[in-house]
């Protein structure tokens, strides 16, 4: 759901970037009209604005998450926050949706090897 200074957090591990990136990927028909992506049916998610999306995959994996988050907007702001939301694991595919705040339901993404869990949502300034 759209809310104004929240950020929702997605990590996970993917075999390799090309799996991940069309697991995110939104298409679209003749009439531009969008279809959603394999991350959006999963989490039933209706609309987030993409302009306030990042996603990264790392090559390396990590289980620290000073180093998934550096370089993202806020990180200084979202990292300390997110620690206490966040058990640990090792990741290297990495979803934050800005101005989003996602109702977790219980549902998470796994096929074969590759997942994506939700870790939560916090506030930040916009």
């Amino acid at each position: 759901m759209q809310k104004e200074g929240e950020v929702s957090l997605w990590l996970g591990i993917f075999n390799d970037e090309e799996t991940f990136r069309k697991f995110m990927e939104i298409k679209y028909t003749d009439d531009g009209d969008s279809i959603p992506s394999k991350f959006k049916k999963q989490f039933k998610i209706d609309y987030y604005d993409i302009d306030f999306s990042e996603i990264d995959y790392m090559e390396e994996k990590s289980s620290d998450l000073q180093v998934l988050l550096e370089g993202f907007s806020n990180d200084y702001e979202i990292i300390p926050r997110l620690n206490e939301k966040y058990n640990g694991g090792m990741y290297n595919s990495i979803v934050l949706l800005y101005d989003f705040e996602y109702q977790y339901n219980g549902d998470n993404y796994k096929d074969g090897d590759n997942e994506l869990e939700f870790i939560g949502c916090v506030g930040y300034s916009s």
